[in-house]
């Protein structure tokens, strides 16, 4: 499951990018290529982590995907717009299901 859920923090990162790139070409949004580039940055911080200490990792990846799925989901919720916040909505909340079970996984392997 480890290196399932580590790759899940990079591809999650990588979209991120290009969702950000995508917002700021299309509309303008500085704001988008912004928050997108932090927000992957501490992906790739999570991700570095998780190379040593998985479970750090992991919760640090799981702290980003709630934040970016609550957010994503206000905005949804605001706009009923599918594209991109209801995808994006969606995608954050499969990473947070990925990392949920990821640390369950480290967790009862460690309890063994």
């Amino acid at each position: 499951m480890s290196a399932l859920a580590t790759g899940v923090i990079l591809v999650y990162g990588v979209i991120l990018i290009a969702g950000g790139f995508a917002g700021w070409r299309l509309s303008g949004s500085r704001i988008s290529l912004t928050a997108s580039l932090a927000s992957a940055a501490l992906l790739a911080i999570a991700y570095r982590v998780a190379l040593f200490h998985l479970l750090a990792g992991y919760l640090l990846a799981l702290l980003v995907s709630l934040g970016l799925t609550v957010m994503f989901g206000l905005r949804f919720r605001r706009s009923k717009k599918v594209m991109p916040s209801g995808m994006m909505l969606a995608v954050s909340a499969l990473v947070v299901g990925a990392m949920v079970s990821a640390i369950l996984g480290w967790l009862t392997a460690a309890s063994l």
